[in-house]
């Protein structure tokens, strides 16, 4: 091949053993031409890939151009064109869309935390919790990790506390003992404190009290061991713990058969538990033991108040679980 630059840009191009060359002219403005649309096309495509990303945030919240973070600072030409405010970060448009979803099923009200609290959950409820198709691993994750037994199922005058008690430090993670959706975050729970509850498939329901700091909200999904809550000692408590329930079909449930006993720490071996599988698509099984709610002996009747939704977060006093 040789080139030879005048007016035009001339090919030789020779076949096998030298013949039949055949020659072809260019002219120089069209490679020109040519080399000018690849490079504008070039520079339209990566400012529109800028603007995208500073429409949409595909890199983060900030407008980034070559790598380098641009900030406020912006040329003028592109001032109008640019975005003049960031948009929604990722975390914005996740909790917009829990709110959405907790308005279209009524869940995260007043009326939303009586129904989790008997276990009376509508069937859109179940259904949008088992939408993901996560049943969990077969068994209850332990709320608290390293954290101890401190009293169980059936406790307390009368058997009244139908619930588990867990021990910990404070601040430390109270996580989802199953895959969900978020029911109801808040105080309005009398003696309960900051309380979260999960909707879990199958209609079951599990509730961790008396936090010192809620990480969740109405409407959003949650996986088996995702956090929940920072373990606190909110409403009627004598100290850091976490009021772990399981609720189903207005009955609460002993969690612990459902738990591996790996998982507990200062459990007494004096009452051995019957491990079983947990399913949610299948029936309760019988050995697990159920009842419904026993009033407190003296908190459920010490005002006139709502028994189950009533004033919001107290101090801690007298124990509630």
């Amino acid at each position: 091949m040789r080139m030879r630059l005048s007016g035009k840009l001339t090919v030789l191009v020779l076949r096998a053993g030298g013949r039949a060359p055949t020659h072809l002219s260019i002219p120089i403005w069209l490679v020109s031409l040519v080399n000018t649309c690849a490079l504008t096309v070039l520079g339209c495509i990566g400012f529109c890939g800028w603007q995208l990303q500073a429409r949409y945030g595909l890199q983060g919240q900030h407008v980034l151009y070559l790598g380098v973070d641009a900030g406020p600072e912006r040329w003028s030409i592109f001032e109008r064109l640019a975005p003049s405010k960031l948009t929604p970060s990722r975390e914005e448009l996740a909790s917009q869309s829990f709110r959405q979803r907790a308005k279209r099923l009524g869940l995260g009200d007043r009326r939303a935390a009586s129904a989790l609290l008997t276990g009376t959950i509508p069937p859109e409820w179940a259904e949008e919790a088992s939408r993901s198709g996560d049943f969990g691993d077969g068994k209850l994750r332990w709320p608290v990790e390293r954290g101890y037994f401190g009293r169980g199922y059936g406790s307390g005058e009368g058997g009244y506390h139908l619930a588990v008690d867990i021990n910990g430090p404070m601040g430390a993670d109270v996580v989802a003992a199953a895959p969900g959706i978020v029911g109801y975050v808040g105080n309005e729970l009398r003696g309960y404190g900051n309380v979260v509850m999960v909707v879990h498939p199958g209609a079951w329901v599990t509730l961790y009290g008396h936090n010192q700091r809620i990480l969740v909200q109405p409407g959003q999904r949650v996986v088996q061991g995702q956090q929940l809550a920072e373990l606190g000692s909110t409403g009627r408590s004598m100290g850091p713990h976490v009021h772990f329930e399981l609720i189903y079909q207005n009955r609460n449930c002993d969690p612990l058969p459902f738990v591996r006993p790996s998982e507990i720490d200062h459990l007494s071996a004096a009452d051995p538990v019957v491990q079983v599988a947990w399913d949610p698509t299948q029936p309760k099984p019988a050995s697990v033991r159920c009842k419904k709610r026993i009033p407190h002996p003296v908190h459920d009747h010490d005002d006139d108040d709502n028994d189950l939704v009533g004033t919001a977060a107290r101090p801690a006093q007298n124990p509630q679980g």
